[in-house]
């Protein structure tokens, strides 16, 4: 009996080492392709640049190939994003549940991807068979090709969900199967008997429950979207399901939308090329002998990191990363240097090429240069609210002093930092300008980096530059695929008539007043950012709130400048925010004593946030300046 045991035992590891031997086969051959897809689109578009500068010539093929590469990154660096766990998804509910729950619910979610992605893969074919026959204008290929990288990445989402559910207990992953079959079941029944229902209240409510349940589950928001957009459709009537598929293969087909792996490769080449460190050096040889010494240090880092990176994830990482020794060293409190990172990140939400903003850029009318010099003051608000605060609590503690830097010592940083310097100086100047697109500006980001990198500080290796390429293929991929399956849910909720409720309710509750709508506005961005992680709430409330600005005499520039802040806010707000997990990673803090900590300067980011909401000249000024309005 014994020697069966141990039979079974070995045999048991033997099949899960295969299986883990599989899954990362396939993580490092998906890795692999991803990462291609980024290194050979960023050539092709650098090349584009010099082609045209130089001798005159437009690849004009450049965009067609972009689409394609950015199609690749989105579903198949969403894929890769899944199996490493890297997907957004809202934890508040589940840690606070007791341990002996938290398997079944990890094995509902994996349950859950593995059902919207193999309908997804099934929708996805019929729209590859309907265009298959259609070709691109320039390169004349089926456009069928481009919607092959949505049917591969749900393909393999579902693979990589039944892998990771063969990793876990039998009996929660069987009890929450014959949950989800079950489940099923009654909604077919429910539609087959009594359905299509129209765009009535009954399928609104549903809808609703079932985004509340998912997100509330752990279910990664992209994936929430995606489901909850066919299960509208499905018991509505109001729409043939293909319509998913191709609003998430059309969500990702805006050229600006390349920007953003691009933007992330810089970032995360300056971390680990030793860019970030010259211009963390640079910062406090100046603004260190100010009372409150390295506090004031770090708001004014993060202010230009979040001018290089346009990742709030890679500022905190970045940022904290290098000071936090250093913080620790002269005696600084942890938790308080936790919470005035995470205060200070909402600010990079308007600092160019903040991720964000390039995603409000590219689902909006808004201009992308004007969108990028409305930030800039914004940002310089909160970061003196925040600034002033420091100096005045450093000043009453009486502790804190600034730190004298010799004058040699601040010219050898300054000097080190110039080249790191230039970049947001390229990026503005650029895109302002109109000398390239912002996709183009980013891919130049990118060369200027690496080059500086490897040539002037000499820190890439090569092993750190496909680290640079993995990240930028995982984080990438994270955020178009949530972009993508954004725009489906966005197309759903105009056909539920979601906006136009929404529209009615604040013109019947605000009226006409243009003060007691944005206070509206900045408490939905708010709530929303905490609960549904920042970027999700800007991709489904930014199409409903937007058109609703002039309606109240707000022009919609500064109204996206006040949606950017206040979902910041809300991504970064104690205790439910994800900004201020991540803020306490890296410095390794408890949130509890973090959340504590930050409260003074929760209320002062409000009181900047109302500043810039009331006083449209802080956002309008720097476009006037420019003509760009």
């Amino acid at each position: 009996m014994l020697k069966t045991e141990k039979r079974e035992t070995e045999t048991d590891i033997l099949i899960s080492a295969e299986k883990s031997i599989i899954k990362h086969g396939i993580d490092k051959i998906l890795d692999a392709l991803v990462g291609i897809s980024v290194i050979a689109e960023l050539v092709i578009l650098f090349g584009n640049i010099v082609a045209r500068e130089v001798f005159g010539v437009s690849l004009l093929w450049a965009n067609e190939l972009g689409q394609l590469s950015l199609t690749f990154i989105a579903f198949l660096g969403g894929a890769l994003a899944y199996n490493r766990n890297e997907h957004i998804a809202v934890h508040a509910v589940i840690e606070r549940l007791p341990q002996s729950w938290k398997p079944s619910f990890f094995a509902l979610v994996d349950w859950l991807v593995f059902a919207g992605s193999i309908i997804g893969a099934y929708l996805s074919i019929e729209i590859i068979n309907s265009r298959w026959e259609e070709l691109s204008s320039v390169l004349e290929i089926s456009m069928g090709w481009f919607v092959l990288p949505l049917l591969l990445g749900m393909t393999l989402m579902a693979i990589f969900a039944l892998l990771r559910l063969k990793e876990q207990k039998r009996f929660p992953v069987l009890v929450t199967a014959v949950l989800v079959l079950v489940t099923a079941g009654i909604i077919v029944w429910f539609n087959e008997m009594w359905g299509p229902f129209g765009t009535s209240h009954l399928v609104n409510w549903i809808t609703m429950i079932a985004f509340v349940v998912q997100m509330a589950v752990g279910l990664p928001v992209g994936f929430v979207l995606a489901i909850v957009s066919i299960l509208y459709l499905y018991l509505s009537g109001s729409g043939d399901l293909m319509v998913v598929p191709m609003n998430m293969q059309a969500g990702v087909s805006n050229f600006v939308l390349l920007s953003i792996p691009f933007f992330m490769f810089a970032g995360y080449v300056m971390t680990e090329g030793g860019l970030s460190r010259r211009l963390a050096d640079f910062v406090v040889s100046v603004v260190g002998r100010v009372q409150g010494g390295l506090y004031q240090v770090i708001v004014v880092t993060m202010y230009v990191f979040s001018g290089l990176s346009g990742s709030k994830a890679a500022d905190v990482a970045a940022v904290g990363a290098t000071l936090d020794p250093m913080l620790r060293d002269k005696g600084y409190d942890p938790a308080e240097s936790a919470a005035i990172l995470s205060a200070s990140a909402v600010m990079g939400e308007t600092i160019p090429p903040s991720l964000p903003m390039l995603v409000l850029g590219s689902i909006t009318t808004v201009s992308m240069g004007a969108l990028f010099m409305a930030g800039l003051l914004p940002a310089l608000v909160i970061a003196l609210c925040l600034m002033v605060t420091i100096y005045i609590k450093a000043r009453r503690s009486k502790k804190y002093a600034g730190t004298k830097i010799p004058f040699s010592e601040t010219v050898k940083c300054t000097v080190a930092a110039i080249p790191a310097l230039l970049v947001p100086a390229l990026l503005v100047v650029g895109i302002v300008s109109g000398i390239a697109t912002p996709t183009e500006i980013s891919a130049v980001a990118v060369v200027y980096a690496i080059v500086l990198a490897t040539f002037f500080y000499r820190e890439m290796t090569w092993q750190k530059f496909w680290k640079t390429v993995s990240d930028t293929a995982v984080k990438s991929g994270m955020i178009l695929f949530i972009t993508s399956t954004a725009s489906a849910f966005s197309w759903t909720l105009t056909a539920a008539n979601i906006p136009q409720t929404i529209a009615e309710l604040m013109v019947s509750v605000a009226g006409h007043t243009d003060w007691l709508f944005m206070i509206a506005t900045v408490v939905i961005l708010v709530v929303m950012g905490a609960l549904l992680e920042g970027l999700p709430a800007l991709l489904v409330f930014a199409p409903i709130l937007m058109p609703l600005a002039p309606i109240f005499g707000i022009t919609t520039l500064q109204y996206g400048i006040v949606l950017l802040l206040a979902m910041g806010l809300g991504c970064f707000f104690p205790i439910i925010g994800v900004g201020i997990y991540i803020a306490c990673s890296v410095t390794n803090t408890k949130v509890e004593d973090t959340s504590h900590a930050m409260m003074p300067y929760v209320v002062v980011l409000f009181i900047g946030l109302l500043l810039v909401a009331f006083v449209p000249w802080f956002s309008l000024v720097m476009p006037q300046m420019m003509h760009l309005i």
